[in-house]
Formats: C-alpha cells, structure tokens, sequence
C-alpha cells in the first residue's frame, strides 16, 4: 500500500524502490536526476558511458511512468547541453530526455528554462579572441514537464499558488535564485519544486522524488502541504534529509 512510503525518506535505489509501489499511485514526480558529469558522489558512479547512462534514465522513467496516476505530472530537470569526453562531444540532456519520455510512454506538455548562475564561472574561453577555437559555453538548465494520459487533472483540489507564480510558472522562464549550499554534491535550489509543486499539483497530493537527495523536494512539498516521498542511495544524504527541521517538525504551519 501507498500509506507505508508517504512522508518518508528511504535509502534505496530508485529503480528497486519504485518496483515497490503501486500503478498509478503519484500525483506529481519532480526530479533532477544526476547529469553524468563526474561529480564524485559516495555511492554513485557519474561517469559512465553515455549510451549506458541514457539507458539506465530510460529504465527509471520506465518505472516513474507505471506509478503515475493517469492525470499525474512529471517534471525533470536537466542541462540544456553539455560537454563528455573531456568536452570532445556535445551532447544535449534536454533533448534526450524528450526522446526518453517518448519512448517510455510520457507524453511531453512543455519545457521551462533557468539559468544556473553558480555555474557561470565555470566558463572557459578556448582560444582568447580568436576564431580558432572559441569554447561556447551554455548556462542553461531546462524543466521538462510530461503527464501520463491526460494533462487535465480529473477531480477538483485546493491550489495553493499565487497569482504571481502562476504567470511566472505559465511564461516558462524561471527566475530561481540558484542555492549555494553545501549539503550535497549537486545543489537543487528550492524555488524550483516550489514552483513546480505550487503549479502542478493540489493540496494533499503525493509527491514523489526518485533522486532525493538532501530533501529538497520533500522539503517543498511539506511547506506547500503535499504529501511526499523520497528514494536516495546515498545513506548520508538520506541521513540528512531525515534531520532536517522542517521534516521532523509536526507544526507545519511554522513554516508556511
């Protein structure tokens, strides 16, 4: 039953934690998965080959499709494009991912963009002012919004967005306040499953992230008084998720 995973963080492997829940049982999926760009995490591997690493997003979203409930959303994010193989080849996770969601069944709705600001030092100029080598370097990350059968949700809920967040999340381009956090490897700054949440779902509806991380996602969905569940493998993340304050704490309303 759905009840024993809802409000809980568990250290397991996403693809053996989503075999473990019901069809049709999430509301919402919003995620931002590893991009398998040699970030050194403990117990995961960031640089595989990259026809190995679409292969195994396309088993997971395989997974996140069977859950969803027929009118549920997912939202993934990802890099617009980036450099593999020591930057020899381009590739583009945003347009994989939309080939992905395809071939598993999601069907695509639309895309929103952000800029990572943090990532903007990363640039590196190739051949200073020259024609002869110019690195071009894109800063961009983009949210990839599907649903299972239907976009229309089929029963009425309690939306919690504001009027602002409606147009902003309905323009499709995001101004996130990129996090400069710590916690973990990859920082996933809150503002995004905010919004996402806020637009994408009722009061009450079960969010899940498959790649939790330190809780951000569950954290969100707390505040905005949704039901949450998270799968990590990493055991210190999972641990830090677990402490947060917000999760621990029973008086929601503190934090709203």
């Amino acid at each position: 039953m759905i009840e024993e995973y809802v409000n809980k963080i568990i250290n397991v492997d996403c693809i053996e934690g989503m075999r473990d829940l019901p069809d049709d049982c999430i509301d919402l999926i919003v995620t931002s998965p590893p991009y398998n760009c040699g970030i050194d995490y403990d117990t995961y591997d960031d640089n595989r080959d990259w026809g190995e690493y679409i292969g195994w997003c396309r088993e997971w979203l395989k997974g996140c499709h069977r859950i969803l409930k027929p009118d549920g959303r997912i939202c993934i994010n990802v890099l617009l494009e980036m450099g593999i193989e020591d930057n020899k080849v381009r590739v583009s996770p945003s347009a994989e991912f939309y080939r992905l969601y395809q071939e598993v069944g999601i069907k695509y709705f639309a895309s929103c963009v952000w800029i990572d600001k943090t990532r903007i030092r990363y640039t590196a100029w190739g051949s200073w002012r020259s024609a002869s080598s110019p690195y071009i370097y894109c800063p961009y990350e983009v949210i990839l919004i599907g649903y299972k059968d239907q976009w229309k949700k089929k029963n009425k809920g309690e939306s919690t967005i504001t009027k602002e967040d409606f147009m902003e999340g309905c323009f499709g381009v995001w101004d996130i306040n990129t996090t400069t956090s710590q916690t973990t490897k990859a920082n996933f700054p809150i503002r995004l499953p905010e919004l996402c949440i806020n637009l994408l779902s009722y009061r009450d509806d079960i969010v899940l992230d498959p790649f939790v991380g330190s809780g951000t996602t569950a954290i969100a969905a707390k505040k905005l008084g949704r039901k949450y569940i998270g799968f990590e493998i990493s055991k210190n993340y999972c641990e830090i998720a677990k402490n947060h304050q917000i999760l621990k704490s029973q008086d929601i309303d503190n934090w709203m």
